[in-house]
């Protein structure tokens, strides 16, 4: 009987849960270090944002398409994220800015 009542709620749960996508953000700064997985981020003033990097994420120098391996750190870029399952951060596509002017 309380597996029944169980699966009633689990049921009941799942139909009633809904999923709510938020708008994706962008971060600019200068790159501290990637890899495969993971951009680091440098933000003046901020601790740095760690943003995940999957076989989905997208590089680019200006309009034309690039490979991860050409962003270097110190590079200045920005990143367009969406959340991942756990909430965190998740590159969607990362472009290079030109270097700025001083």
């Amino acid at each position: 009987m309380k597996a029944i009542v169980f699966l009633l709620c689990a049921a009941c749960a799942g139909a009633f849960a809904q999923r709510v996508d938020l708008p994706p953000a962008s971060f600019t700064g200068t790159v501290r270090q990637i890899d495969s997985t993971t951009l680091t981020l440098a933000w003046p003033e901020q601790d740095d944002l760690d943003i995940s990097c999957t076989h989905n994420t997208h590089y680019y120098n200006g309009a034309q398409k690039i490979k991860r391996d050409k962003i270097k750190p110190g590079d200045h870029v920005t990143v367009d994220t969406k959340l991942d399952l756990y909430l965190r951060p998740e590159a969607v596509n990362v472009r290079v800015l030109p270097p700025e002017k001083q």
